[in-house]
């Protein structure tokens, strides 16, 4: 295809409005900027439709292998120039690269949980940033599925692909409100394991082993009384000073590799 040259062009205009959540719900389109986070993309087949490309800015390593593998899987490839790149990428990122895919969270139903089913629930949570360093742990250790209950930060907002380093596409993500993830739990057996500064139960000595799922709630509220009310296992993560709780990423980090830590003893 011939470069784009104008600014004015359709398809620009929408990909800079791809930034908004008001276009990627509109369109059903996410954009994936950073050559780590295509390449992530496309390990877990999560093919782009388009990958836009300014060449005088594509550098050796990553983003050149972003760009063959792209090629490689059948991907479009729309060049444009310097002066249209400007406008369309975001932040810091200049790798010369930026890529269409029609990702979008899934429904509750898709989900196929391996036994011991282990799957992480946030509830309500705001912070692209927390929910991108969130999902990096989930990645690591490697869970079933990650659950957004009622967030109000959507998963395809272009700064949760950039702290998840990509592996959003990496693992199972569905979306759904509080109640449909309660009655979905019980009708599989998976039991809820929450975070309570007065609970009685250490994280260490609650079995971890059969179907769980943790399940932590926004960063200012926490969880709704709804969790309360579903019969849950309560535990708290002794803390040693002033405060009374962690941040939202990293208390899931120490309760997600709890889990790692009891099923490699088993």
């Amino acid at each position: 295809m011939e470069p784009i040259t104008s600014l004015q062009n359709p398809r620009i205009k929408q990909l800079v409005k791809l930034r908004e959540a008001r276009e990627r719900k509109k369109s059903g389109l996410t954009r994936i900027d950073g050559a780590r986070e295509l390449i992530r993309a496309m390990q877990a087949d999560v093919v782009p439709e388009t990958i836009y490309v300014c060449e005088a800015r594509v550098r050796d390593g990553e983003p050149r292998e972003a760009l063959a593998t792209a090629i490689a899987r059948g991907v479009v490839r729309q060049d444009i120039t310097e002066a249209v790149y400007e406008k369309v990428r975001y932040g810091e990122r200049d790798e010369g690269l930026c890529a269409v895919s029609s990702w979008r969270p899934r429904e509750l139903d898709t989900l196929e949980l391996p036994a011991p089913a282990y799957v992480l629930v946030i509830e309500g949570v705001e912070k692209p940033g927390n929910l991108g360093a969130i999902l990096r742990t989930a990645d690591a250790t490697g869970v079933g599925a990650v659950v957004l209950a009622d967030p109000a930060c959507e998963a395809a907002n272009p700064n949760v692909i950039r702290a998840s380093m990509g592996t959003l596409f990496t693992q199972p993500v569905a979306q759904a409100t509080t109640d449909e993830v309660l009655r979905w739990l019980d009708v599989r057996g998976v039991t809820a394991i929450i975070t309570r500064p007065q609970a009685d139960l250490d994280y260490t000595d609650v079995d971890l082993t059969g179907p769980v799922a943790i399940v932590l709630g926004a960063e200012h509220d926490g969880l709704t009384a709804a969790w309360d009310a579903s019969g849950p296992v309560a535990v708290t993560i002794p803390m040693a000073g002033y405060s009374d709780s962690l941040n939202l990423a990293a208390a899931t980090a120490v309760l997600g590799f709890e889990v790692v830590r009891q099923r490699r003893l088993r």
